[in-house]
């Protein structure tokens, strides 16, 4: 019956798909049907964001690499959990999150390109760490460690590159920079397949050290300091500590619950010392002149929507990555290397798409891509709930799925950071980039704690309802960020003040 109704559902969403240039306009402004002609880029500014990719790449490719050898893993440390090798996962997302905010505003104190090499070598050091911990402790640590370090790379990168690129081409190296991280997520299942099938899981974390330092060597040729503006404010070190306190107190809460009883009185404390230290942070933000994350911006309707859309919908992009390993590992057999060569087919998908559509964008716009492509994922997330079962049906049931998801996250994942930039003028590009990727990773934080949180069970057939719990939970997040993606916002003012 679901099979049937795939035609009806594609040709309902071309149909309903509408031409940007019919979204009405709060403020006055050049109509899409004169997009300014496309200007030439420089070959230094491409370059330049080959860099800067290619090192966002690398910070992606951490964040997935070892979800495919967490058995691995865990067999490598006497006494350890599934749990505790979980938490260096988890601990990822959360460094990362937590760091974003004040990694850019010292970027923007002493320098982004400082700040971008800084977290290359730091990056380096904390792979080798890792692939040489003796406790999944230590372990863990070094992972906290590395989400510091790409914390660090990630606002700096974006920020060197687009004042390289003149504002007609600007959409396309949004495009392509926001693609890179995620797809590095995504290829790294089958990369690491191929390196467990022929080393340890410690090579996993080994490799990304000399490709650390050749990024390192390339920055430093390649990318230019850009001035900053003098900055005498105090570092909001309340907002900081505020935010990187609710964040762990929220996904401990879930990951814990498991263990401890979510109606617990512990799950229930640590969940409101969570829920505080978020009204804390918030709060905080709005009254601190110069606050971690400038709150102020969600204001701007475009940047308030893409954001909104880019939690709901990374609550899935991120953490769906352990769900699919681990199921055609676990409830298929398949073999590490089947594993990973499976799940290449969606970073190819999403590839071919990302390449096409950013491009496509300059042209006639982001939103209608962004709105078709969020439609995508929300249908493969279902199709996958609704096909998925003990039966090995790769090639009917799995493909598909996988292959409509990469497609839908091409389309959209990349655009909508360009959706929130074109509401902003140059000098906040930074900390509008700052927001968007700390609420990316605090979705995929969430998302990850929930996955770790729902498959108490894992294999075998007993654990298909376990699945199906945690597809039907992204099913709902990616559904409401499909439909998030309808609420008008208009056309991007240009050169208005920016919101006090």
């Amino acid at each position: 019956m679901v099979r049937r109704q795939i035609p009806v559902v594609l040709s309902t969403v071309r149909k309903i798909l509408p031409v940007e240039g019919t979204l009405s306009a709060p403020v006055v402004a050049e109509p899409t049907s004169a997009r300014a002609p496309l200007e030439a880029v420089s070959p230094r500014a491409w370059r330049a964001l080959w860099v800067a990719s290619l090192a966002t790449v690398l910070v992606g490719f951490n964040s997935t690499a070892t979800n495919i050898a967490l058995d691995d893993i865990q067999s490598g440390f006497v006494g350890a959990t599934a749990a505790d090798v979980g938490w260096g996962v988890v601990g990822f997302f959360i460094g990362t999150a937590a760091f974003l905010p004040l990694a850019g505003r010292l970027a923007d104190r002493i320098g982004r390109k400082r700040i971008f090499q800084l977290g290359l070598l730091v990056f380096a050091l904390s792979a080798v760490f890792s692939a040489t911990a003796g406790t999944v402790i230590t372990l863990n640590l070094s992972r906290v460690l590395q989400a510091f370090a790409g914390a660090a790379i990630l606002p700096s990168s974006l920020a060197l590159v687009l004042p390289l690129f003149p504002e007609s081409r600007r959409t396309t190296a949004v495009g392509l920079w926001s693609a890179a991280g995620p797809l590095g997520a995504g290829v790294a299942p089958g990369v690491a397949a191929l390196i467990l099938a022929s080393s340890g899981w410690r090579i996993v974390y080994l490799v990304s050290a000399p490709v650390a330092l050749l990024m390192f060597w390339a920055g430093q040729s390649l990318l230019k300091e850009l001035p900053t503006p003098p900055n005498q404010q105090k570092l909001d070190l309340v907002g900081a500590a505020a935010g990187t306190l609710a964040i762990g107190a929220v996904v401990t809460a879930i990951m814990q619950g498991r263990v401890w009883g979510y109606t617990s009185a512990l799950t229930s404390v640590v969940a409101v010392v969570g829920v505080l230290s978020f009204v804390l942070f918030v709060a905080n933000s709005f009254r601190h002149p110069e606050p971690l994350l400038n709150l102020h911006l969600l204001r701007r309707r475009g940047v308030m929507v893409a954001n909104t859309v880019n939690f709901l919908v990374g609550i899935t992009s991120q953490s769906i990555w352990i769900v699919w390993p681990l199921f055609m590992k676990n409830v298929w057999n398949f073999s590490t290397l089947q594993v990973g060569m499976g799940v290449t087919l969606g970073p190819i998908a999403a590839g071919f798409s990302t390449l096409t559509f950013s491009r496509l964008a300059d042209r006639i716009g982001s939103i209608g891509l962004c709105r078709l492509g969020a439609a995508l994922q929300a249908f493969a997330v279902f199709w996958h709930f609704t096909q998925l079962s003990a039966d090995i049906n790769f090639w009917s049931a799995f493909a598909p799925g996988i292959m409509l998801y990469g497609l839908g996250w091409g389309m959209s994942i990349p655009l909508l950071n360009g959706v929130a930039l074109e509401w902003v003028e140059e000098q906040y590009y930074g900390e509008t980039n700052g927001l968007f990727s700390t609420v990316r990773y605090v979705a995929a934080a969430i998302g990850t704690a929930a996955v770790f949180a729902l498959l108490t069970v894992n294999a075998g057939v007993e654990a298909l309802p376990y699945y199906d719990r945690i597809l039907g939970f992204f099913l709902v997040a990616s559904v409401l960020g499909a439909l998030a993606m309808w609420i008008k916002i208009g056309k991007s003012p240009k050169l208005s003040k920016m919101s006090s």
